[in-house]
């Protein structure tokens, strides 16, 4: 008993840093500066660090646009997938989404219309405010997707517009808004593709606005 009371009296004379985390144990904080861990009171900043997953499912307001001049209107359609969820201290969060999303478009005044379902990949880089339990946030969410199906329907014939038509491959850029509530996330997001969607001589282009919930565990 002698002999530890004197090393841990040495030890406070020496001026050796200790640090208590959050189960009552002792650790000494690190020096230098090609340390991995530093503490930062009782936690480290990987302590900090939170991981969510869940389900998305939502609804795309779709249309595709093109630059000659032709009108189209918007179709409703469907998406849903799986998310992950990192967050970081001070409001920031990344969120990668795998998700099935129907897009398309109607030609005004005709029965002309373009389904097509895309393997869709936005990662959201989110910004949040912390309000009570109301969490609102903004975010940026590039995107890249891979055409699964194009079906072709009303007057148009078939024969002309077939899947080697589609350009399978579409990326773009999404940005939008929304609020965390519980688990609960509801989130609008308008985005616009950067690829031509079919092989026309003019560009088209997709334009979808997309309200979604998603549920976090």
């Amino acid at each position: 008993m002698k002999v530890f009371i004197s090393i841990l009296f040495i030890t406070f004379l020496t001026g050796f840093p200790l640090t208590e985390d959050v189960y009552g144990s002792f650790k000494p904080k690190s020096k230098g500066k090609n340390s991995c861990t530093v503490y930062r009171g009782k936690y480290t900043v990987s302590d900090q660090i939170e991981y969510r997953y869940g389900i998305v499912a939502g609804q795309n307001i779709a249309t595709i646009k093109s630059l000659r001049g032709d009108s189209q209107d918007v179709i409703s359609r469907l998406m849903a997938g799986v998310a992950l969820q990192i967050v970081w201290p001070k409001g920031f969060a990344l969120q990668p989404e795998l998700l099935y999303s129907q897009k398309g478009c109607m030609y005004t005044g005709t029965t002309t219309r373009y389904d097509i379902d895309y393997l869709e990949i936005p990662v959201k880089a989110i910004y949040r405010l912390y309000l009570a339990d109301v969490k609102p946030f903004v975010f940026a969410a590039p995107y890249t997707a891979y055409a699964l199906k194009l079906s072709p329907n009303g007057d148009v014939d078939v024969a002309e517009i077939d899947l080697p038509q589609l350009n399978r491959f579409d990326a773009g850029i999404g940005v939008g808004a929304g609020f965390d509530i519980w688990k609960v996330q509801i989130s609008f997001r308008y985005s616009w593709g950067f690829a031509q969607v079919l092989n026309a001589a003019y560009p088209v282009h997709n334009k979808v606005f997309t309200i979604s919930a998603g549920l976090f565990f």
